[in-house]
């Protein structure tokens, strides 16, 4: 349930969203591919280097999340500066936001740790595949990278992407919001194989439930941009082994 954006008691929010994401209008539907292209840019990347070193490892640490941090701001960029201002703010919708918003935010965080994590677990192991778990890194040079590109970059980068761009397009041409965060949803999770494995998708579609409730709630990308950086940044202290895993459940 999607209060606000659903309702039959306010017919109006939803027009009001149409409103809001109406400038994507000019847009094309190829634009959805824009939350693909990271993804697609670093396959491409890791391919061709490892295709130059003769399938050797290049040596650099956390290589393919910095190659991934990389694409998603050369991917993010191209779209801020090819879109004119308005779009821009249809398609990246950061407004100040109301004190409900940021709290519903801390919020979801707090319900994404709790129950979220450990029931990515209890799925993972109902349907047979392996759990997902924060991968450990050590070094100062891979400890910098996987915060810039996992804490830093990710939240802000995906969120455009996957629930600004890629959702307004599909709420610009919808008159369901349920099929269009569904969509994205989907998508957002499943993109999650390359990098985490079934686990990581589990995990992403968990997560990403409350992080498009978020998204339709306010009309908003901040809440949402704020629970994926504190998410983000918890797996970070698990990775650095500073805090226990609630993933670790049983």
């Amino acid at each position: 349930m999607i209060p606000d954006t659903l309702s039959a008691s306010r017919p109006n929010r939803s027009s009001e969203q149409a409103g809001t994401v109406s400038p994507l209008s000019a847009l094309g539907r190829w634009w959805l591919l824009a939350a693909l292209l990271p993804l697609l840019l670093t396959v491409v990347v890791i391919g061709g280097s490892y295709a130059m070193t003769g399938g050797e490892d290049p040596g650099i640490p956390q290589f393919p999340m910095l190659v991934y941090g990389v694409a998603n701001v050369v991917v993010v960029g191209a779209v801020y500066l090819d879109f004119d201002r308005e779009v821009w703010l249809a398609a990246a919708p950061f407004r100040r936001p109301a004190r409900r918003e940021v709290g519903a935010g801390l919020v979801a965080t707090a319900l994404g740790i709790l129950f979220g994590w450990p029931l990515t677990t209890l799925l993972a192991e109902a349907i047979g595949v392996a759990r997902y778990t924060v991968p450990s890194f050590t070094g100062s040079i891979g400890t910098v990278t996987v915060f810039l590109t996992a804490v830093v970059v990710a939240p802000i980068a995906e969120e455009i992407l996957f629930r600004g761009v890629f959702l307004g397009l599909l709420l610009e041409r919808s008159d369901s919001p349920v099929v269009a965060g569904g969509s994205s949803l989907l998508i957002f999770a499943g993109l999650h194989v390359f990098t985490a494995g079934l686990g990581g998708v589990i995990n992403a579609f968990v997560l990403g439930l409350l992080l498009t409730y978020l998204r339709l709630r306010f009309d908003n990308l901040v809440g949402a941009w704020l629970m994926h950086l504190l998410n983000n940044l918890l797996e970070f202290l698990i990775g650095l082994s500073l805090l226990p895993s609630l993933y670790a459940l049983s």
